[in-house]
């Protein structure tokens, strides 16, 4: 009996082990999925227009020392790409390099990467998107944590952690060599070291927040704003605790975080130009150097201000001036639900919220507020606000700059806030708290289903109400749908189609498509408009063959290619390239509602050379 009572005692504590274990077995098989998919869609998509500079840059970071390449963002994301690169062989050339104030030499220098490397630079920018891989590892983990401590409840941090994890933004843009997803996981990360710091403000956790600091912003300027937006949020925490938190150690403490984030960007730089004068710094943004004639110029020369050290790197400083100037520039073509024009909205991430994310959190997030609204003080108020501020706060900022609206993924940086307040969904107690947990579980298996619907395609992720990945260019262009991913798509669908021989090719992207073995031709333009139409223009239009072109050239604002919107494409290419075949009846048909002239059927003799032109 009293063995029994032994074996039944025993098989209790494995069972009630198991059962604790299995939050951490769910949490690595989530990550372990999310990892696979990150991995494989790396090698699937050829270099996005940014990789090639961001890549190139962060090789001579290692190789010099120096930071004027790409200093537009901080080094983190790309230093940590080229590690890789330091245990193989590969090709640079520098010969195009020189410094200027403002210059962004990056593009030509990565084309040239390109170019030297050949078709072995796919490879190259494949084990570099590996290497970013832990950014969003790590950004999944501290969703998890942070939900997890806020809400009291495993279920809200494994919730949290399978939103990030699949997440179709956050996939798309965490198997690439950009800043986005890093931002996106290291602000969080910062912002729960913070949370921690200000719930128990000691020394460790203090030396936490500050690493964390620091690595958001390498990762990223946007998050800069923490540098002002911290010590304001300690201030209102102190007023809403009531407490003796205002002691000289609490402020201490921030200051030390603060400064030890200062300490470690400056590392990160290698020291490069820190504590350089104030005055002795060229600037090419109005807010720097004044409204003066000159492109370059620095409005604090002259005065008490010319004398202070900055405690920032050079290149820091100058790249926050660059990418100030780009944003002063009014007059960039955007595009925005089938309309284009000079200069952006600010309601451009408002709307690409509701297209680019799956319905699924797009409800989760109207229970949770149906939730709050009905009881206002559910949970406590101020530690969600803490939660809430910092992206709301980045939302706004990036919003209010409407010099132009291209890439959605200026907002990503927010969604892990987002990801860890809709954790709390499974939580909601009340009357309803068992269907709102029921119905949480059933969106957020919605939001996967629609995310790996369209996997690994993710740059173009449409929701369904948008019409999906295939009507992506009805409501977003630019990054958001076609960043030159698809050139490897291209090639396979070719080699499967052996019929089709050399299709002429207008596709985004900085290199030339020979160095994955494809040489092509560009389309020939068509008529400007009705009015401007030179009889020179009389000359192209439409023509029978074969052609590929990008959607971002379909639906561009210059109208050389629209007249490809009046065919219908045989096929899609991972959705960003189209394919047409046209007939010479299909052509001329085209041509007649153009008013150009009709073609006859030996029409080769009649516009040789015209696809070279």
């Amino acid at each position: 009996m009293r063995t029994s009572l032994h074996q039944l005692y025993t098989s209790f504590r494995r069972t009630q082990a198991y059962c604790s274990q299995r939050p951490v077995l769910f949490l690595t098989l989530l990550i372990s999925i999310h990892v696979s998919l990150l991995a494989y869609a790396a090698t699937c998509h050829s270099p996005t227009a940014l990789e090639p500079a961001l890549l190139t840059s962060g090789i001579s970071h290692w190789e010099f020392g120096r930071f004027e390449l790409y200093r537009v963002n901080p080094p983190l994301v790309r230093m940590t790409a080229a590690i890789p690169l330091m245990a193989v062989e590969y090709r640079t050339d520098w010969s195009r390099f020189y410094d200027t104030p403002g210059s962004r030499l990056e593009y030509p220098m990565g084309a040239d990467f390109i170019t030297v490397n050949g078709e072995r630079s796919f490879w190259l920018i494949t084990i570099a998107r590996w290497a970013c891989i832990p950014f969003s590892v790590a950004g999944a983990l501290f969703c998890f944590l942070w939900a997890k401590k806020l809400y009291k409840s495993t279920a809200s941090g494994l919730l949290a952690v399978t939103l990030w994890c699949f997440n179709p933004n956050i996939l798309a843009h965490g198997e690439l060599i950009t800043n986005d997803c890093a931002a996106a996981a290291f602000g969080i990360g910062a912002g729960y070291a913070f949370w921690r710091w200000l719930k128990s403000a000691t020394w460790t956790n203090a030396v936490f927040a500050g690493v964390l600091l620091c690595l958001a912003v390498l990762a990223k300027m946007t998050w800069l704003i923490l540098f002002a937006l911290w010590p304001l949020l300690a201030m209102i925490w102190c007023f809403a605790a009531w407490k003796s938190r205002a002691r000289l150690a609490f402020w201490g403490q921030l200051a030390v975080m603060l400064a030890i984030s200062v300490y470690l960007i400056n590392l990160a730089y290698f020291f490069d130009g820190s504590f350089t004068k104030c005055g002795e710094f060229s600037f090419v943004s109005e807010a720097f150097r004044g409204h003066q004639d000159d492109y370059v110029g620095n409005r604090m020369k002259e005065s008490w201000l010319g004398s202070i050290l900055v405690p920032l790197p050079k290149q820091f400083v100058l790249g926050l001036d660059t990418q100030m100037s780009d944003f002063e520039h009014f007059g960039r073509d955007s595009y925005l639900a089938g309309e284009w024009q000079n200069r952006g909205w600010w309601y451009y991430y408002l709307y690409g919220l509701l297209v680019k994310m799956p319905h699924g959190t797009q409800l989760l997030l109207l229970l949770v507020l149906a939730a709050k609204f009905r009881r206002p003080f559910m949970g406590d108020f101020w530690n969600e606000f803490i939660l809430v501020a910092p992206a709301l706060v980045v939302f706004v900022i990036v919003s209010t700059h409407t010099a132009f609206s291209h890439h959605f993924r200026y907002v990503i940086p927010c969604f892990g806030f987002g990801f860890v307040f809709l954790g709390q969904s499974v939580n909601l107690m009340g009357r309803y708290g068992k269907v709102c947990r029921g119905l949480s579980y059933v969106l957020v298996i919605c939001s996967v289903s629609s995310s790996l619907w369209t996997y690994p395609h993710l740059l173009a992720y449409f929701n369904e109400a948008a019409g999906g990945p295939r009507n992506g260019h009805k409501h977003m262009l630019h990054s958001s749908l076609d960043w030159g991913q698809d050139l490897l798509y291209l090639k396979c669908w070719l080699e499967q189609h052996p019929a089709v021989r050399a299709p002429q090719l207008a596709y985004e992207s900085d290199f030339d498509a020979s160095v994955v073995g494809l040489k092509f031709a560009r389309p020939p333009f068509g008529p400007v408009s009705q009015a401007n139409r030179t009889e020179d223009q009389d000359r192209v239009g439409p023509l029978p063959g074969w052609y590929a072109l990008s959607v971002n050239h379909i639906w561009d604002c210059s109208p050389e290619y629209h007249y490809f919107q009046r065919f219908q494409p045989v096929i899609s290419v991972g959705y960003s390239i189209y394919i047409y075949h046209i007939t010479l009846d299909e052509a001329n048909q085209i041509r007649e509602e153009l008013e150009l002239l009709k073609l006859p059927k030996g029409w080769h003799s009649l516009v040789e050379g015209l696809s070279e032109q």
